[in-house]
């Protein structure tokens, strides 16, 4: 690996000021608002819409390969522990955006890559739609471009992504599909205990700075989803303005969840495992059951 990590070409700052586009400050507020449509945060409020208003096996499907993705991405940061780049060796106007967007921990693979890979190349297989195929495959170039646009990131960090993320993609759907096929020949019970009990194994054992809330998503979203089939009635078709009050509504708890538990439980073990945990046990059971009980956000009521 030494050789690869000392290929100028993948791990140079040169290349990253080369491939750099002064424009103005417009294009460096651009950059950052296509970077936003990578990060975490944008994730945690677009995977639950999703599974609330558009499908919800697709959403799922979607989710597992997104946020496994982020488990092996990582896991493979810790591994290789590759710094990021170096602010002083890049050219004027770079450096700055980079010294004011650095993310913390190391740089190979790109998380930002193969999350937008995994997540839209899932998207794009779900739905089946030149529309979403146009719109996805731009954000799978501009979202990695972003990284190397604000110097955060080597180009063999995006290559890495995209490799890894396609890896992802190819291996998580099948076996998604697969499970899903056979799991009625296993008792909900046993279930049930496995998505709780597997990735909490996972996160005490794998290393990684995030591996606890994405363990802790899989696990809460898992087990919501298997406790609520068949038992809640609602669906995910609805008027538009139904659509968003839904979305609003349950936003509000996850941003609770997310920013109120913080506060209260801080320090404590294995507390980001548990938060979120219940953010993903509120966006598939309980956020499906409260519009459930709510008049207009039914939607053509069928059964989870």
């Amino acid at each position: 690996m030494d050789s690869f990590f000392s290929n100028q070409l993948l791990f140079g700052e040169e290349i990253l000021n080369s491939l750099h586009i002064f424009a103005g400050t417009w294009l460096d507020r651009f950059m950052l608002t296509i970077t936003f449509a990578g990060s975490n945060l944008f994730y945690t409020m677009t995977l639950p819409v999703l599974y609330w208003c558009w499908d919800r096996k697709k959403a799922l499907y979607t989710g597992a390969v997104f946020l496994i993705a982020m488990s092996v991405n990582d896991t493979l940061k810790v591994l290789f522990s590759h710094p990021r780049p170096d602010p002083e060796r890049l050219l004027p106007g770079i450096a700055e955006l980079t010294a004011r967007h650095r993310p913390r921990g190391p740089g190979f693979p790109s998380g930002h890559t193969q999350g937008s890979l995994a997540f839209w190349g899932a998207i794009t297989y779900m739905a089946r739609n030149r529309t979403v195929t146009v719109a996805s495959a731009l954000l799978i170039i501009l979202v990695p471009y972003s990284r190397i646009y604000l110097g955060v990131h080597y180009l063999g960090d995006v290559i890495g992504g995209y490799l890894f993320g396609l890896l992802c993609l190819a291996a998580i759907i099948p076996a998604a599909r697969f499970t899903e096929k056979h799991y009625r020949a296993f008792n909900t019970a046993i279930l049930t205990s496995a998505v709780i009990v597997i990735p909490f194994i996972i996160f005490i054992a794998v290393p990684g700075d995030y591996i606890n809330t994405t363990m802790g998503t899989i696990s809460g979203f898992m087990t919501g989803a298997l406790m609520a089939e068949g038992r809640i009635a609602f669906n995910t078709r609805n008027r538009p303005r139904n659509q968003i009050a839904k979305t609003v509504l349950g936003l509000s708890v996850v941003a609770a969840l997310r920013f109120g538990l913080k506060r209260l439980l801080p320090g404590v073990p294995a507390s980001g495992f548990f938060i979120y945990w219940l953010i993903g046990f509120w966006c598939s059971l309980g956020a499906p059951w409260v519009f459930s009980k709510i008049k207009g956000l039914q939607g053509d009521v069928g059964v989870l």
